[in-house]
């Protein structure tokens, strides 16, 4: 991945260990290859592998770990001993992301833990992903004093979090929210609005649009990365406990989008309108005011619209046809069903040859039925060598 000289100068500075909490996910994925391009003591999390966004990075650098489990926290901050935390674990922020009980468990109660153990494993930096949800209501480029009217589940989560940062700064902890808005680029879930225009792009249509006066502040990826790099090296500044939006400061509508996109790639059909359905959270004014990022972080955007979806659609014309096709099958919204879960217990005596087509029937089969499940293999004092196979296949 390319990154420019000044990045590279930016990041060379920054204190490491480098752990990317949530390297599975868009912007994670981005910041995390980012960074490893220019160093190697950079490590991210996935909760689960093979993580697609992450298919070609060392194994080194991957840990594969459910943060939800406190104790795996514990464990990752005592074998990676990070200097610099950048958390980018998310959840609720699509619309088909309802799980109750995940949006506080992910968005709250892991960084509320990730702050309180900052105050027993001393870092030089944690930077959390928030998001201009935070504002709620209150979207029409709002300050960072303005008052937040969160109105969800996610944007409380995030709003309690914000809180949470700015309490633990009063205790010394160098931790700083980010309010990210409408980020977009390569890696982006294929439901989202840029990747979904521009895939219909690619074959010169148009995909389906709310209401065109609804509006965003979109930023390209490379740019959101950024910000979280000065972030970190700003903390010494005395911006501990702070938030900052990180926005361009324009308001893009659907119908900016719809219109960019036909001059930019020259589509011959014309867009309808209103044919799509709004999130019931959807505001028609939702963008930003990004002045204090600018004066504390010295950061903005760089990206313009124009050139950030020629740099996205590139990423996708790179891809062959089945590429884009395993691209669309990959969001989030065709994701595992974790309501439903299968724990699956064999006991394994003389079974040395047959385990692992056992364990690869087993697995496709509740891979096709797109359900989450785990596979225990119990070495039921087996003379032969089941329990080197076993240890084989956890092993992967």
């Amino acid at each position: 991945m390319a990154v420019s000289n000044s990045f590279v100068a930016k990041v060379e500075q920054l204190h490491g260990p480098i752990l990317v909490l949530g390297a599975s996910g868009f912007v994670g994925a981005n910041l995390f290859r980012q960074l490893l391009a220019v160093r190697s003591d950079v490590y991210g999390t996935a909760s689960k592998l093979p993580a697609w966004r992450l298919a070609d990075c060392p194994d080194k650098n991957v840990v594969q770990t459910d943060l939800r489990v406190l104790k795996n926290v514990d464990d990752l901050l005592e074998k990676i001993r990070p200097a610099t935390i950048f958390n980018l674990t998310s959840y609720g922020a699509y619309s088909f992301e309802t799980e109750f009980s995940r949006v506080y468990a992910t968005n709250t109660l892991l960084p509320a833990y990730l702050l309180e153990k900052a105050t027993e494993q001393r870092f030089s930096a944690l930077i959390h992903a928030g998001t201009s949800s935070e504002y709620g209501e209150n979207s029409a480029a709002p300050t960072e004093t303005d008052r937040l009217q969160p109105n969800s589940h996610y944007a409380i989560s995030k709003v309690a979090t914000a809180h949470l940062i700015a309490l633990y700064a009063k205790k010394g902890i160098p931790c700083v929210n980010l309010r990210l808005y409408s980020i977009y680029g390569p890696y982006e879930d294929s439901s989202r609005l840029i990747p979904n225009v521009l895939l219909h792009a690619l074959e010169g249509t148009y995909p389906p649009f709310v209401n065109p006066d609804i509006s965003r502040d979109f930023v390209y990826v490379d740019d959101a990365c950024e910000a979280f790099v000065d972030a970190a090296l700003a903390i010494p500044n005395g911006i501990a406990g702070k938030s900052y939006n990180i926005g361009s400061g324009q308001k893009t509508t659907i119908r900016d989008i719809a219109e960019t996109t036909k001059a930019t790639f020259a589509i011959p059909a014309n867009p309808e309108f209103g044919t799509m359905d709004a999130r019931r959270w959807d505001m028609p004014d939702w963008y930003s005011d990004p002045a204090l990022a600018a004066e504390d972080l010295g950061w903005q955007t760089t990206t313009s619209l124009a050139d950030g979806l020629r740099k996205t659609y590139s990423w996708l014309e790179d891809m062959s046809a089945g590429e884009r096709d395993r691209y669309r099958g990959l969001s989030k919204k065709f994701g595992v069903n974790t309501d439903w879960s299968v724990s699956a217990i064999v006991a394994c005596y003389k079974d040395g040859q047959a385990i692992p087509y056992m364990y690869q029937r087993v697995r496709d089969t509740f891979e096709k039925m797109n359900i989450d499940f785990e596979l225990i293999l119990v070495n039921d004092c087996s003379p032969d060598n089941s329990e080197d196979v076993i240890r084989e296949i956890s092993a992967q």
